[in-house]
């Protein structure tokens, strides 16, 4: 995989990483009073909450309808959870391709850093202080 360049590498990841609007739906479908939906699609807390709602209205349903404070709130979240999952996957992959192509840049090596500044001092772009400055950055002399 080393002979991959850097955005095949990131492509690949992302192709193996992306979430599904289409299994989403399907674990909402069968497992969405569970948070088995939200699980998937990264959001642990809101998950975990739809947990605890279903077990709490379910082990205290037989108390006088108790239960129902916690299984109607927890069905209109279900219902709302139809409209957002979209945008959830959405919003998690782009969170996976900013995490991707942050991390598949290649970095600069200081001496190719160096002979950038070294062109842009030689261009008039940027001054023999600036050029000064940012060696000392580089080199880690403050």
């Amino acid at each position: 995989m080393s002979n991959l360049s850097h955005d095949t590498q990131a492509m690949m990841a992302f192709q193996n990483n992306k979430k599904s609007t289409g299994l989403a739906y399907v674990l909402w479908f069968f497992l969405g009073s569970l948070g088995a939906h939200r699980f998937y699609l990264g959001r642990t807390g809101s998950a975990v909450g739809m947990l605890v709602l279903f077990i709490l209205g379910w082990m205290t349903v037989w108390a006088l309808g108790l239960g129902l404070l916690f299984l109607i709130p927890l069905g209109v979240w279900l219902l709302v959870d139809i409209f957002l999952i979209p945008g959830m996957a959405a919003q998690q992959n782009n969170q996976l391709i900013n995490q991707l192509s942050a991390n598949s840049a290649p970095k600069m090596s200081a001496v190719d850093e160096l002979a950038r500044y070294a062109a842009l001092r030689d261009s008039g772009a940027i001054s023999s202080d600036e050029y000064e400055s940012q060696k000392r950055r580089i080199m880690g002399v403050l």
